[in-house]
């Protein structure tokens, strides 16, 4: 079967910018033209044979005329490609070659053509009731056509197994790398074992649940050193973390959620944190936190973020990137610079990245290299005028990352000749019901790790847990603990309880209290922390929520200098209709700080936000939201979002679509409205044609600017 599509996307622009004087600062008129065309080939010549080929030309020639200046640049991509693969249900064999070719000319500089290129051959077998096995043989080289800025070869061999045996599941991994900088006369050769067990069951009728889980991975590299060239030494985390929220500082657990998917070598399949557009109807300006766990202290200085799709430059600059470390589970986050200089919590400090031309991550490098616990980048999703004026970007909605990855960067000349390092990794969980009624647990969890050079670290865990219900309306909880940490040749150990009371007198109200804390032990002194607060959920009606709750938290640092903090929140969802909601929310916060030798001092911030939709049709939706800040010192902040989008007729041939927004914020007295009326009409069954019109409009006492942004896009295919 042959198939293929053409692709033309053309786009222009104007755009004015005024200083806070009135001043013309630029003053631009662009245009952005690109062209695609794909040709693919898949065929079955026999049964269990698949052959695919294709080919992938990509031109973008865009020009700006800006005060004077007009740079102008023509990027053009081919890639060709060509798989077989003969498989059954048993077996399989591939082999295949791809290779994407990349140049650039434009005023400022031509840059020679970018080559990447790939050999590859995977073999697969999958008995039914024995251990499965998979080889991949690669050989790759990136080098620009004249040899002069980059020469690089890699061959890969990876072989992998696993089986699964009643309650056992056995795992081994071997990847053997050979790198080779032809420029630098630099070899580096890596040979990476990676072997897990795990084991998972219940004993004593259920009454005992244990899963185990052991890795090992042998890393030895051999480095020849020529004139100059880098090594990345790949780092192997505990676990994985992220979260969204609005001060990435917090280092508490809720705040850093446990995601395994961040770590476990798949650079497709998505690991759940989403950084494309947010809808203005539901965007708070949340970022995303995305880092590991080492569990020791470890030497990083490179970082990867990969994502599940291809950016464009465009696309990929608009991200802004941050990067955040620390050493203790219950520290806050300090943010640090390029340099990995510690700066100001929620700086406007950025690290910059750059996006690869032929891996789909992100990369970001450390001036000098940081030894910390835990690492995270915090970034913004994707802006909405962005995807605005890059329509030719489909789906700007969905841009999932799916691995960080870590790595230790040195000159070649450092780590010349042969070095081994070993990681182990053990985890285990043993859950004992000690009592029916009233529920009771024994919870014990190990966490073990130890890696050559940086000594064993362990955190044991030992826990009662209570859970019982009293009658129809209360129930209550109860846990008490003791948590040992052992790290880097300092032990520490705290006490941790809780209790809980919950109260549900109806089927739609509930009532909760909850007591906590804990005591930190360490040569370095003591710490504690203690909370108590009280939540209460209603839904009286159907479409009718609301809830509310209050709590004083104390803790008291090394210094003996005791924070205290008086929290209130609340909120109300009413959906009176399917086709309407209102919803509201409250938050106040006393902050207050006091004892050592130091003045005492207070601080109340409180925010609130309203907010409704309404689509009356099926085709048209409506939204409005009002917002205020204020914080200690400071003048009341209201932030004001609404706008709409309408179709008249979204289900026929030729469709129209009109979307307004419009974001008033009182900080600088900040105005920013869009305003994009597009249209599309399926030509054919197989073409479709699509204009757009955006006029983007910022004014503040800052600054001013306004855009207009026209395009057109024809996309045809058989």
């Amino acid at each position: 079967m042959i198939s293929g599509s053409a692709e033309l996307d053309v786009t222009l622009s104007r755009s004015k910018v005024k200083d806070a004087n009135g001043v013309v600062t630029s003053d631009s008129k662009g245009s952005d033209v690109m062209h695609k065309y794909n040709l693919s080939l898949d065929t079955n010549p026999f049964p269990l044979l698949r052959i695919s080929a294709g080919s992938v030309f990509l031109q973008d020639i865009s020009t700006l005329h800006d005060l004077g200046t007009s740079p102008h640049s023509r990027t053009t991509t081919l890639s060709p490609y060509i798989d077989a693969m003969l498989s059954n249900t048993i077996y399989q064999a591939g082999l295949g070659y791809s290779r994407t070719e990349s140049w650039q000319t434009g005023s400022s500089e031509t840059t020679p053509a970018t080559v990447n290129e790939d050999y590859h051959v995977t073999l697969g077998w999958r008995p039914a009731g024995l251990p499965d096995l998979t080889v991949r043989l690669s050989h790759a080289n990136t080098f620009d056509v004249d040899r002069l800025s980059q020469d690089t070869t890699t061959n890969m061999a990876t072989i992998g197994s696993q089986y699964t045996y009643n309650m056992f599941k056995l795992g081994y991994q071997f990847t053997g790398t050979d790198s080779m900088d032809n420029l630098h006369g630099t070899d580096n050769t890596s040979l990476l074992h990676n072997g897990s067990v795990s084991y998972a069951d219940q004993f004593f009728n259920q009454r005992v649940s244990l899963y185990t889980h052991y890795n090992v991975t042998y890393l030895q590299s051999t480095t020849t050193a020529g004139n100059g060239g880098f090594v990345d030494t790949p780092l192997f985390p505990q676990s994985g973390i992220s979260a969204s929220n609005s001060d990435p500082s917090q280092g508490t657990a809720e705040q850093n959620v446990d995601n395994p998917a961040l770590k476990d070598g798949n650079f497709t399949a998505t690991a759940g944190i989403n950084l494309g557009v947010v809808p203005a109807a539901v965007d708070t300006g949340n970022k995303w936190s995305i880092g590991v766990d080492f569990l020791n202290v470890t030497e990083i200085n490179k970082i990867l973020i990969w994502v599940d799709r291809q950016l464009p430059s465009a696309i990929a600059g608009a991200f802004s990137w941050q990067v955040w470390v620390r050493n203790a589970s219950t520290d806050n986050w300090t943010q640090i610079d390029q340099n990995g200089n510690t700066v100001a919590a929620n700086s406007a400090n950025t690290v910059p990245a750059t996006f690869g031309p032929f891996q789909n991550s992100f990369t970001l490098k450390l001036n000098n290299s940081v030894k910390t616990r835990f690492i995270k980048v915090v970034v913004n999703t994707l802006p909405q005028s962005t995807a605005l004026t890059n329509p030719s970007f489909q789906n700007p909605e969905r841009i999932f990352v799916t691995e960080f990855q870590g790595f230790l960067s040195q000159a070649a000349a450092q780590v010349q000749g042969t070095s081994a390092k070993v990681s182990q990794n053990f985890n285990m969980d043993v859950r004992t019901r000690l009592l029916d009624s009233p529920s009771l647990y024994h919870s014990l969890n190990l966490s073990l790790a130890d890696t050559t050079g940086g000594g064993i670290t362990y955190i044991l865990d030992n826990s009662l847990i209570l859970d019982h219900r009293l009658n129809r309306i209360f129930s209550v909880g109860a846990s008490v603990g003791r948590e040992d940490l052992s790290s880097g040749g300092q032990q520490s150990y705290a006490y941790l309880y809780n209790a809980s009371l919950k109260a549900t007198p109806l089927a739609g109200l509930s009532n909760t209290l909850v007591y906590s804390g804990r005591i930190d032990h360490s040569s370095k002194g003591t710490t504690d922390s203690n909370s108590v607060y009280l939540t209460n959920l209603a839904q009286p009606y159907k479409g009718v929520a609301f809830n509310l709750s209050t709590g004083y938290s104390l803790s008291t640092n090394l210094t003996g200098q005791e924070s205290g903090n008086l929290s209130l929140v609340g909120g109300a969802s009413i959906t009176p209709r399917q086709d309407l909601s209102f919803n509201l929310s409250y938050n106040r916060s006393i902050t207050t700080l006091s004892g050592a030798a130091a003045a005492s001092t207070t601080t109340t911030s409180q925010s609130g936000l309203m907010g409704a939709t309404y689509r009356p049709f099926s085709n048209l939706y409506l939204f409005a939201s009002l917002g205020v800040q204020q914080a200690e010192s400071r003048k009341a902040q209201y932030v004001q979002n609404y706008g709409g989008t309408w179709s008249p007729f979204p289900d026929g041939n030729l469709q129209f679509n009109f979307a307004y927004s419009e974001n008033v914020n009182s900080l600088n007295n900040e105005k920013n409205t869009s305003l994009t009326p597009s249209l599309s009409w399926k030509v054919a069954p197989r073409a479709m044609l699509s204009l757009s019109y955006s006029l983007l409009t910022s004014d503040s006492l800052v600054s001013s600017s306004k855009s207009d942004y026209l395009s057109m896009m024809l996309r045809l295919s058989f």
